[in-house]
């Protein structure tokens, strides 16, 4: 059962001041992480529909709440992340709103057509994103002191609340009685797709900025595939979801959790 999951609303977004590279005027993961906010103002839509299409399934009061919370946190991530769709295309990237239109018919395919698909899906990337945030929380000096202070608190935020929420859908996909299988298979498609998506737009920004090169390739590669890169911090986690016993709460992450919020949200 999920833990306590709290809405908050963030308390400084970015605005005009942030500079244009602000992960510490390094271009390639500005634009990494750039590329990865692009995607979550309607994935995180999408998520918030897929749970509550089976909402009407569950009997749990507990897990009710934590829908209930799980919906308050998306919206409130959706929202934000809309806000910094809007400051880049100001600065000239328009074309991740041109992106986001298309992104947003094939999720409402999949939310109205194949709503159980649209479950799993949801319940494989959480745990992605719940790996990541676990990297930030656990590796602040690298992933949030280098960011510009008008960008912290988005990706600390954050953060946080993925790994609040972690469970929820798929907490709500097996008490809804979701196969096994199904969830295996749509792990697969949210991981290919995952990387696929961030991978294009993250060539598309660098394009724009005319820093496309091998030589930024080569070393942006060793950024986050790297000993300490920050997608690798995935390797571990993936696998351990197609376990026939996996929950996402197996892995503890109660004590970080406590202590980035004290320090981060202030409880």
């Amino acid at each position: 059962m999920p833990h306590a999951i709290t809405v908050r609303k963030l308390p400084d977004p970015p605005g005009e001041t942030c500079p244009r590279y602000w992960f510490g005027g390094d271009v390639f993961l500005t634009h990494f992480f750039n590329a990865i906010s692009s995607t979550f103002p309607d994935g995180e839509r999408f998520f918030i529909r897929a749970v509550r299409h089976y909402q009407h399934q569950v009997s749990d009061p507990a897990l009710l709440e934590a829908i209930r919370c799980f919906v308050g946190q998306e919206g409130q991530h959706s929202r934000e992340h809309d806000a910094h769709v809007a400051l880049l295309k100001a600065q000239g990237y328009g074309i991740l709103e041109r992106l986001n239109r298309n992104q947003r018919a094939v999720m409402t395919f999949f939310n109205e057509r194949t709503p159980r698909y649209a479950l799993a899906l949801t319940a494989g990337v959480e745990h992605i994103t719940a790996a990541l945030a676990r990297s930030v929380m656990t590796h602040p000096e690298t992933w949030i002191a280098p960011m510009h202070p008008t960008m912290q608190p988005l990706w600390r935020w954050h953060a946080v609340e993925e790994a609040e929420h972690k469970s929820v859908a798929f907490d709500v996909y097996r008490t809804t009685g979701g196969p096994r299988w199904l969830r295996r298979l749509a792990m697969l498609h949210a991981t290919f797709a995952f990387h696929v998506e961030v991978f294009f737009r993250h060539l598309l920004l660098l394009h724009r900025d005319r820093a496309l090169s091998l030589l930024i390739l080569r070393q942006g590669w060793h950024k986050l595939w790297g000993r300490d890169g920050f997608l690798r911090a995935l390797r571990g986690e993936l696998g351990v979801y197609y376990r026939a016993d996996f929950h996402p709460d197996q892995h503890d992450d109660q004590p970080l959790l406590s202590r980035r919020r004290l320090e981060w949200l202030l409880g």
